[in-house]
């Protein structure tokens, strides 16, 4: 699919517009001068082809030095990658043959304006050394100012015996075919000009001189059958007009114009009031159309008459007379029945003659009718009527931007005419405004096809977004009405949405919820949660949400992960503790067993060992004494946490305890 592409880095591809046998033809954007022009793209098939390749090449590079302001200009010419491309100026209209379908039949004074400037057109290619070789209303454009622009130059001469087969415009093109190309001559000047001569005749007419179903019954034609007369389809057409077509269409082309410049003056002057009784030329007799330059070619033979009677009268004649003298009984006998013959013919030529003056003329004599004027009724008011009259009605269907459907655009023979009973007379009638198929807008940019919809018509362009997670954004997910629907485009408003990407949600509050709270409003919104441990906070309690990651009300894409950081509660801190420890010295007297009762004065071992939030069995005191003592250990507790001490004497446990945090 070449929509959306580019061709030669610059040129952006934004829609087809038609196609031929040998190329399609598309609406592209030149990115840097940023206008609109026309890219023709040859048809793949043909890219193998060197010889047409290499034709191709030249005929456009000459092609490409026309400057006229009635001919499509060239602006470029390249290739990539096997794609062969021309790239043209845009003419925003329709091609001639539409035109003709349309609004025929076009005003005479129109239609010579009309054939003037494509007259022009081809006679600056000529004095340039082109000959056109396909002239055609199909390759000929117009405005709605009905401004004239000729395109397809030098394309259609590179079409060999191989490509022949690609072309699926040759019947159109066999329409406006020369006789000498019908013979298998080579196209000329004079070829262009019979082939104007037959865009003339379908302007000026609404048909063509040598209709056909087929490309050899219709070269036929050109070559056996005479042009049949314009007038004796549109009377009005000036016979100084009718003139130049026959001069165009003569078979033999010495009998046409020099060249198309002599055919301009012929047109330019044929409305002129001194020419208004001109005399119709008349076209050569059928065995003198082209010079005897095929010494191979069959010859018509003509065949004498047959002598009247039959073998035996002419034996009769060769044989000498034999007089007898009959008898005179015979002699009478001969005379009555002379009498009787005699007046058997008289008889009858006597009935023969009531006959033809009497009954004859009222078996065979066909009435004449004056056509009655049924434009602008409905079709079957105006087939009533014409019915009525004696006629006969071929109906003949024609879109209109005017005239309501089911109306009856125009007549021929028109009004007031006088025709014999049942002439078939023809009704133009309105199908209504053209038809379109829709074109499949689903999957392509919105920027390129702001600037392409511009130009095809449309009552109007809505542009709606949906987000979506399958269609990157920019894109049109779907259109109304569908691809492939028969629209007319004037009336029809095209509803395009585009995709703004990936689904946006907006993330939640979820400060101060629980952990499952937490995960449930998430999951509503198409996001994941990843829950991490948290600060301290004299706040939120501890389990609670403190934090999220994106913040609250933040837009993210949907199936997003939000990180939730979970409070530890209020922060506590380590507190000192001043745990006293006394170590009682033995007395003299005492018999615990806590020291020597026979020694007063011995000294003990002290030894104390503490575990707090900074020490693990840490040796706080190791020393003799010999009195009794009280330490202070200074104990560092964590919240939940306990402290423990040992006291040894003399090597062994003689106390234990443990250091609570100190409550408030």
């Amino acid at each position: 699919m070449m929509i959306g592409k580019r061709v030669g880095g610059r040129y952006e591809i934004l829609s087809r517009l038609g196609e031929g046998g040998m190329a399609i033809v598309y609406k592209a954007k030149d990115l840097i001068l940023d206008r609109i022009v026309a890219v023709k793209v040859l048809r793949s098939e043909l890219a193998g082809d060197d010889e047409f390749i290499r034709r191709f090449r030249r005929e456009a590079e000459s092609v490409a030095s026309l400057s006229h302001p009635n001919i499509v200009a060239i602006y470029d010419i390249g290739e990539e990658e096997d794609c062969y491309y021309l790239v043209m100026e845009y003419v925003q209209g329709m091609t001639l043959k539409e035109f003709i379908k349309d609004y025929s039949p076009i005003p005479i004074n129109e239609a010579v304006h009309i054939m003037k400037q494509i007259t022009k057109a081809i006679a600056h290619a000529h004095a340039l050394g082109i000959v056109h070789r396909d002239i055609k209303p199909h390759n000929i454009m117009i405005d709605e100012t009905e401004h004239i622009e000729v395109t397809d130059f030098g394309i259609a001469v590179t079409l060999t015996g191989a490509t022949i087969t690609y072309t699926h415009s040759i019947i159109g093109s066999a329409h406006y075919l020369s006789p000498e190309q019908a013979r298998g001559g080579k196209a000329t000047v004079k070829s262009d000009i019979y082939a104007l001569g037959i865009v003339m005749f379908e302007l000026l007419t609404g048909r063509l001189p040598f209709p056909g179903t087929s490309a050899v019954s219709v070269a036929l034609k050109h070559l056996r059958e005479p042009m049949p007369y314009p007038r004796n389809f549109r009377p009005e057409i000036p016979q100084s007009l009718e003139n130049v077509m026959i001069r165009a269409l003569e078979k033999n082309p010495d009998d046409r114009y020099a060249g198309v410049d002599e055919m301009f003056e012929d047109l330019s002057t044929a409305l002129n009031p001194e020419r208004a009784d001109e005399e119709r030329l008349s076209f050569r007799e059928e065995q003198d159309h082209f010079p005897e330059d095929d010494p191979d070619e069959e010859q018509t033979i003509k065949i004498p008459p047959i002598l009247n009677g039959n073998k035996e009268e002419a034996a009769d004649q060769s044989k000498p007379e034999i007089k007898t003298n009959p008898p005179e009984k015979k002699k009478k006998n001969r005379a009555a029945k002379w009498l009787t013959y005699m007046g058997i013919v008289f008889l009858l030529m006597t009935a023969g003659l009531v006959i033809g003056l009497y009954v004859l003329p009222k078996l065979f004599y066909v009435e004449n009718v004056r056509v009655p004027d049924v434009s602008g009724k409905n079709y079957n008011q105006a087939e009533r009527i014409l019915k009525g009259n004696q006629l006969k009605v071929n109906r003949v269907n024609r879109s209109s931007e005017t005239v309501r459907k089911e109306q009856v655009i125009r007549q021929n023979p028109e009004a007031d005419a006088e025709v014999k009973a049942n002439t078939e007379i023809d009704l133009y009638v309105s199908s209504g405004p053209k038809t379109e198929k829709m074109g499949n807008y689903v999957g392509y940019s919105r920027d390129a096809l702001e600037e392409s919809l511009k130009d095809e018509g449309y009552k109007d362009i809505v542009w709606d977004e949906e987000a979506s997670s399958s269609v990157p954004e920019g894109e049109v997910i779907r259109q109304i009405p569908a691809a492939g629907k028969n629209v007319v485009p004037s009336d029809t408003v095209v509803e395009l949405t585009v995709s703004t990407g990936t689904p946006q949600v907006t993330i939640p509050d979820l400060t101060g919820k629980t952990k499952d709270e937490a995960y449930n409003l998430l999951q509503k919104e198409g996001l994941s949660a990843d829950f991490v441990a948290g600060d301290f906070s004299n706040e939120i309690e501890k389990g609670l949400v403190l934090e999220q990651d994106p913040a609250p009300g933040r837009t993210v894409a949907k199936g997003s992960t939000v990180i939730i950081s979970l409070s530890m509660g209020s922060e506590t801190k380590p507190k000192e503790v001043d745990q006293p420890i006394k170590v009682v010295y033995p007395s003299k007297n005492d018999h615990s067993g806590d020291g020597p009762s026979d020694n007063a004065d011995q000294p003990i071992h002290v030894q104390i060992y503490y575990t707090d939030a900074n020490h693990d069995n840490a040796l706080y005191a190791d020393e003799e004494i010999t009195e009794t003592k009280a330490y202070h250990i200074p104990f560092t507790i964590n919240p939940d946490e306990q402290g423990t001490y040992r006291v040894l004497i003399d090597g062994s446990v003689k106390k234990e305890g443990t250091v609570d945090y100190p409550e408030d």
